[in-house]
């Protein structure tokens, strides 16, 4: 007789600050269904409940430290007395159940909290903002949403700045859209133009044609947009 796989499985993680060992859940992927994708990656699925960014962010039980895979396992000098700091009053909470949409923003606000506290990459922390924004925009919570699309954009304007997605599966041009587009969500359409134009226009344009296509999308929209505004 077969046991009938379920969504839900156990791995063992140990964390990167107390280096305990720990169980977390995460989904396995046959059980994840597409419904849509949104322009800034959100991804809806056909089950709400069966969604693989409630389990992207390990909380450690014991020491409360945060985080996910694109963490690095490099603590840079001091930040280990700052994080220690921090959760000094933290009381054993097990994160590694089955999670609900609002298990899943706990967990991701921990997991930047400690990622901003270990000086993480801000590629990494922009990341861990947009999807914060996403949970919030699953339930519907605009001004939240608004709130962490501002943090995720100010974290990948930097990381641009200071390249710090080399090394990462982020590339150039997809920084670049992302940007322009988290622009034209929180309300800077010159802004946005400005990227999704340099998207359009860039050298390796022709290595992804996708994200130009999508620049290309978004551009029209804000056009658009200014085009019936300046006819009211």
């Amino acid at each position: 007789m077969s046991v009938q796989l379920k969504p839900l499985y156990d791995k063992d993680q140990t964390c990167l600050f107390c280096e305990k060992i720990y169980q977390t859940k995460r989904l396995r992927s046959k059980f994840v269904r597409v419904k849509q994708v949104h322009s800034d990656f959100y991804t809806e699925y056909k089950d709400p409940d069966l969604n693989p960014l409630f389990y992207e962010v390990s909380v450690c039980p014991h020491c409360g430290f945060a985080s996910s895979d694109t963490f690095s396992s490099n603590f840079p000098s001091g930040t280990t007395n700052v994080i220690a700091e921090q959760f000094k009053d933290w009381k054993m909470q097990d994160f590694g159940n089955e999670r609900k949409v609002e298990d899943a923003i706990r967990a991701l606000k921990l997991g930047i909290l400690s990622a901003m506290l270990k000086r993480e990459k801000h590629v990494v922390i922009g990341g861990l903002c947009l999807r914060l924004a996403w949970l919030f925009r699953l339930i519907s919570s605009e001004e939240q949403e608004i709130r962490f699309l501002k943090k995720a954009q100010e974290h990948y304007a930097k990381s641009y700045e200071e390249v710090d997605y080399k090394d990462t599966q982020m590339t150039d041009m997809r920084l670049l859209y992302l940007i322009g587009e988290l622009h034209r969500r929180i309300g800077n359409q010159s802004e946005a133009i400005q990227f999704f134009s340099r998207v359009i226009q860039h050298k390796h344009k022709a290595t992804e044609p996708k994200i130009v296509e999508m620049a290309r999308e978004q551009w029209y929209l804000i056009r658009e947009k200014n085009d019936e505004e300046a006819t009211i």
